[in-house]
């Protein structure tokens, strides 16, 4: 497998790392997700953010929430002046909007849980998607599912960049495949899925 490919570390964070969802993970939400990490450490867990999940497919999760008036009000001018699609983020409190954002001379994305917060900073900041949701794990529960093979993981930040800008949502999933250097699912070694 490639360079991109991270060794696992008990004691290492995920934080600017993408997860990329083995096929063993049945989740429809999860399923052929890339999950990029936002916040990680062995204290509090981890926290991130499906990256290639159109909202259109989860409109029946979303529209369930009490909460999904509040998305399309707080976050209707943003979607529509970035000109950004909505993205599934993740099964936790998705009936709130979030920004994945840089700030402009800083490559490292951050989360932001409020387009009121960066209104007052819109020119210093340069928008990446919009979400609904986001993704959490408890404590060294992300660990496990590493150690366990449910997630591969990309160890290098700019390609979150690069799947963000030239591929749609829907080729991202299998473009995180091939630069892991897994071109057939059917040939992969899972056993040393998490660890490779």
């Amino acid at each position: 497998m490639g360079n991109n490919v991270m060794q696992l570390e008990l004691n290492e964070s995920f934080k600017g790392k993408i997860l990329v969802a083995m096929p063993n993970i049945h989740s429809d939400i999860f399923r052929d997700s890339l999950v990029y990490i936002t916040d990680h450490n062995t204290v509090s867990g981890a926290i991130g953010v499906i990256i290639n999940k159109d909202l259109h497919g989860f409109e029946n999760e979303v529209t369930g929430s009490s909460r999904a008036t509040k998305i399309s009000t707080e976050f209707h001018d943003k979607h529509q002046q970035w000109n950004l699609p909505f993205y599934m983020g993740g099964p936790v409190d998705y009936g709130s909007g979030f920004i994945l954002h840089t700030a402009k001379g800083n490559s490292k994305p951050k989360l932001t849980a409020s387009a009121k917060v960066v209104l007052g900073t819109e020119d210093e900041i340069e928008p990446m998607l919009l979400t609904s949701g986001y993704c959490l794990w408890e404590t060294l529960q992300l660990e496990r599912e590493v150690k366990h093979n449910q997630w591969l993981i990309l160890d290098n930040a700019e390609i979150l960049f690069e799947l963000m800008k030239e591929f749609t949502p829907e080729s991202r999933y299998d473009e995180a495949l091939r630069i892991l250097g897994v071109t057939t699912l059917a040939n992969f070694d899972f056993s040393r899925a998490g660890n490779a």
